[in-house]
């Protein structure tokens, strides 16, 4: 089954689906590891963590290293927030 299908499949579940929110690779797996079946991504917690203020200030070449390095460890699925897309 493809990640996609897990996480809709969470969110149709009768158990309440709670999305602990990463900030980086190593934190995204120590929430899998605590038993997440699927982690988020805050785009707050991901811009400070890279030394920018939330508000679309990461430049998107670093949230998108970023996801993809968290993606990476993961075996649950993610959800990434982006900031407000960073379009207009």
């Amino acid at each position: 089954m493809s990640q996609a299908a897990v996480f809709k499949q969470l969110h149709a579940d009768p158990q309440i689906l709670v999305l602990p929110n990463a900030w980086d690779a190593a934190s995204a797996a120590l929430m899998e590891d605590a038993g997440a079946k699927a982690v988020a991504t805050s785009s707050a917690a991901v811009a400070w963590a890279h030394g920018y203020a939330d508000g679309g200030l990461l430049p998107v070449p670093t949230l998108l290293a970023a996801i993809g390095e968290i993606a990476r460890v993961l075996k649950v699925p993610l959800t990434a927030d982006i900031e407000g897309g960073y379009s207009d």
